[in-house]
């Protein structure tokens, strides 16, 4: 497996929030954590990026070891990016600047190539000179994705993505963040609370309750499967 958690635990203080936490994901695989608030999902991120440390169990990416009982990679040394709720841009620096801050390990002649690459990609290139505030919140969500994928991480991490975006507009963002980590073949997982979020974009969802998986979905495993299976598997979620 391209990505390996096994027997995961985290505790805040006395209490237990993640609970013998078992996933596995397959390269390119896109998987949603579901659950609702205090479910434990967004903890699962955090110490999937080395914002936490485990007390127990561990977490393997792309063959590396990054937590268990004797190591411990911080987030700097994992190549994952991240998108948080909030997008996280810089006020002071222009879209293209944003995108070049999560190259800041690449040669420098090399950042600004793989910045436009980005803009692209995303369909943003008329705003690369402009400054976050000055954009929409679908189109800022879109420059964070850009920023977290630009330095090619082996793991993509998405934490709540759809939800601070009106109704409408969700459903256009879902489907191009779904092609877009597609067509980029990133390993992501993403957690949200919104079922309907879930089956527009993971390939398996995870339900999380009281810190621990409980049952899993497959979507969609292949591009090539018939649309009426899909159909068939979301009306069984």
């Amino acid at each position: 497996m391209f990505v390996s958690v096994e027997n995961l635990c985290f505790r805040y203080r006395s209490q237990e929030v993640i609970h013998q936490l078992c996933l596995e994901i397959q390269k390119g695989e896109i998987l949603s954590i579901l659950g609702s608030s205090g479910s434990g999902k967004s903890t699962v991120l955090r110490l999937l990026s080395g914002l936490e440390t485990p007390n127990e169990g561990s977490i393997t990416v792309a063959g590396q070891t990054v937590a268990d009982d004797r190591h411990f990679l911080p987030p700097e040394k994992r190549s994952i990016g991240m998108v948080f709720q909030d997008y996280a841009l810089f006020p002071h620096m222009t879209i293209r600047k944003n995108i070049e801050f999560g190259l800041g390990t690449w040669p420098k002649k090399e950042r600004k190539p793989r910045a436009e690459e980005m803009l692209r990609l995303v369909r943003m290139e008329a705003y690369k000179n402009r400054y976050p505030h000055e954009l929409s919140g679908g189109q800022q969500q879109r420059i964070a994705l850009a920023r977290a994928l630009a330095p090619k991480p082996a793991l993509l991490l998405l934490d709540e993505p759809f939800s601070s975006l009106d109704a409408d507009l969700q459903i256009n963002i879902r489907n191009e963040l779904h092609d877009i980590i597609k067509q980029t073949e990133t390993t992501t997982v993403f957690v949200t609370h919104d079922r309907e979020d879930a089956k527009a974009i993971a390939d398996r969802i995870v339900t999380m309750r009281d810190g621990a998986a409980h049952d899993w979905d497959s979507i969609c495993m292949t591009t090539e499967r018939p649309v009426e299976q899909k159909e068939k598997a979301l009306q069984s979620l």
